[in-house]
């Protein structure tokens, strides 16, 4: 491993965070963490202090290249998913498409009567019934979002007969009929809940991506309600912009 120069002029925690950058980036499995060395064994091995090497992990943090554990330590993310915004596709072919395997772990499905936002963004009355579906994307082993989906009961009866832990747009496609075609999104930054820390094995409060979606079929349907949390330490989003005509 390089060291840092001390006869360079540019600060210990800045040549510390570059080296620790190239490590992370030399680390080839294909989604997860490896833990990088402690704190004591950074000091030892670059001859700096202990307070340089928390501004170093400090600015790695949060540029994102790590995620640090109270008493465990210092973990590097080694490849970040990213999910191109402007098209609509299911999360499984957007993993599979890339070479990744994706699995769903189910959480939950209940029929229940829509809240009044869900019947609001289905255009559903006030007594009508949902599906809704929790479940973990799970890519390359490594929990990546917790989404929960609500879809009109009507549209897709028993849908608890069928296997609900791969691609949720190809069953609603083959089985209902119903082929998703646009959809809106909202994004918002926020802290993990407790119960979405739990299943994406992150702290409370961790920073994680929310996505409120309702996509329709190409008549213009609302088929899908959808609530998602993606982990911020594994997942970009990532949109194609272009100047508006003058």
């Amino acid at each position: 491993m390089s060291t840092i120069d001390k006869r360079s002029t540019v600060p210990y925690y800045e040549q510390l965070a570059e080296l620790l950058r190239q490590e992370i980036q030399q680390n080839k499995p294909p989604i997860g963490l490896f833990q990088l060395p402690s704190e004591n064994e950074l000091a030892e091995l670059h001859g700096v202090s202990r307070p340089t090497i928390r501004h170093a992990l400090d600015s790695l943090e949060r540029q994102g290249y790590i995620y640090r554990e109270k008493g465990r330590g210092s973990f590097a993310v080694t490849r970040r998913v990213e999910h191109e915004l402007t098209n609509l596709v299911s999360t499984t072919a957007a993993m599979s498409q890339r070479g990744w395997t994706v699995a769903s772990r189910v959480v939950s499905l209940n029929c229940l009567q829509a809240s009044a936002s869900v019947a609001h963004a289905l255009e559903l009355g006030p007594t009508d019934y949902v599906y809704e579906l929790c479940r973990v994307r799970v890519v390359e082993g490594a929990p990546l979002s917790v989404q929960t989906a609500c879809l009109p009961a009507h549209l897709c009866p028993g849908l608890e007969e069928n296997d609900l832990t791969s691609s949720l747009y190809r069953l609603l496609d083959t089985r209902y009929g119903l082929r998703l075609w646009s959809g809106s999104e909202i994004l918002r930054a926020r802290g993990a809940t407790r119960d979405e820390a739990r299943l994406l094995e992150i702290r409370k409060g961790t920073p994680v991506m929310s996505a409120v979606r309702v996509t329709y079929t190409s008549t213009g349907t609302a088929v899908e309600y959808l609530e998602a949390a993606w982990r911020g330490d594994r997942y970009d989003f990532k949109v194609a912009l272009a100047r508006p005509p003058d």
